[in-house]
């Protein structure tokens, strides 16, 4: 029988603590850039580090947090970055903004994830940077993309917008590479509407994008204001406007309390669909090693039995969402006449079989049991 209600891809999970907090600020009148978002970084760093070094600035995006990281690294015109060609466009499209040429990398069958195999076969004399992708909460090799990137000095700035509690050998991401950027985007595990956060060990680089946030001007000009602050400032840089607000940050604080079980009820609905899903069904990889925390639930389906497009189409019509992550940049019109489709095989395999089913922590067993009966019936009649 199909439900009556259409059972999304993607879902927040917000609680009265949410709307609380909000009305909170609002009524403070404090609306922006202030101490509720020192706060939120503050904490988040705390829930993030493996050690006091690890320090944090919050943004508006994560392709915010991408874009500024490559500013303050100095990588521009001339430059070349390696980045997985199975990712959103905002991964490549901040090396073009930045004036620097985009590399494209195919990915492990697997995870997902950049192929570290292919990695060091992309780079050149002008290679200054790679942008690893945690691909839908799953950890990239870090260890291997450690060592390629030390073998050429190379600066890596991981895209952890899946991975906000991810954790690669026990330990957070977050803490292996120059720089990491994580999103907070509505769909997202820590979901603020929108937001993003770049943590790194360089004081230096935090610093530095924190001016970069707001127009280059040279302290906490949201301070000019109150009667602690200077009506005086100087722009010292040509900077941009990316600052985060209060009223995200006050979700995200109520959101990272409630993380780790949020989390946990990803991995038991991914443990569900893994036990009930027919066999014909085949999932990406997970480890004992490492903890996925499944920002999204992508199977591959037999398309030997049904085409992929067609079981979007089936799905919709018994009201169940489902989605694509992602179509492979080297497919999108602005990109495809720069890159062979033939350079990129595993993609193009995956990318004909590989959907996303409704993976969200409000998911009740009821929904999550009938998306795993629909899929069953559609696969084995």
């Amino acid at each position: 029988m199909i439900r009556n209600d259409f059972l999304p891809l993607a879902r927040p999970y917000i609680s009265d603590e949410e709307y609380k907090g909000v009305y909170e600020v609002i009524k403070s009148g404090n609306w922006t850039t202030g101490p509720k978002v020192t706060e939120f970084e503050d904490a988040i760093t705390k829930y993030l580090r493996a050690d006091e070094a690890l320090r944090a600035v919050a943004l508006i995006s994560c392709t915010a947090g991408l874009h500024l990281s490559l500013v303050a690294m100095g990588i521009g015109k001339g430059d070349e970055v390696i980045v997985p060609t199975w990712t959103f466009a905002a991964t490549a499209h901040v090396v073009g903004w930045v004036g620097a040429k985009v590399v494209l990398c195919d990915i492990d069958e697997k995870s997902l994830n950049m192929d570290v195999k292919k990695l060091e076969e992309l780079i050149t004399p002008n290679t200054k940077a790679i942008i690893p992708v945690h691909m839908v909460g799953y950890p990239c090799d870090m260890d291997a993309i450690g060592a390629i990137a030390k073998k050429y000095n190379l600066t890596v700035i991981e895209d952890a917008a899946h991975a906000i509690g991810t954790k690669y050998h026990g330990k957070k991401i977050g803490n292996f590479s120059d720089l990491t950027v994580f999103s907070f985007y509505a769909t997202k595990n820590l979901a603020m509407g929108e937001g993003g956060l770049v943590v790194s060990r360089d004081k230096e680089v935090i610093e530095k994008i924190r001016k970069l946030s707001y127009f280059g001007i040279n302290k906490e000009a949201f301070k000019r204001y109150e009667k602690s602050g200077s009506w005086f400032y100087d722009i010292e840089e040509l900077g941009y406007k990316y600052n985060l607000d209060s009223i995200h940050a006050t979700i995200g604080l109520s959101q990272l309390r409630k993380l780790d079980e949020m989390n946990k009820r990803r991995r038991r609905i991914a443990k569900i669909y893994k036990e009930k899903l027919t066999s014909k069904i085949r999932f990406t990889v997970d480890s004992e090693e490492h903890y996925h925390i499944y920002h999204l639930f992508p199977i591959k389906i037999p398309t030997e039995i049904i085409k992929r497009d067609d079981m979007i189409i089936e799905l919709k019509n018994r009201n169940i969402g489902s989605s694509v992550h992602f179509i492979p940049l080297h497919l999108h019109s602005f990109y495809k006449n720069r890159f062979p489709k033939e350079n990129f095989p595993v993609a193009n395999k995956v990318f004909s079989e590989i959907l996303s089913i409704p993976m969200f922590p409000s998911m009740t067993n009821d929904d999550v049991d009938y998306v795993i009966n629909n899929l069953n019936e559609i696969l084995d009649k």
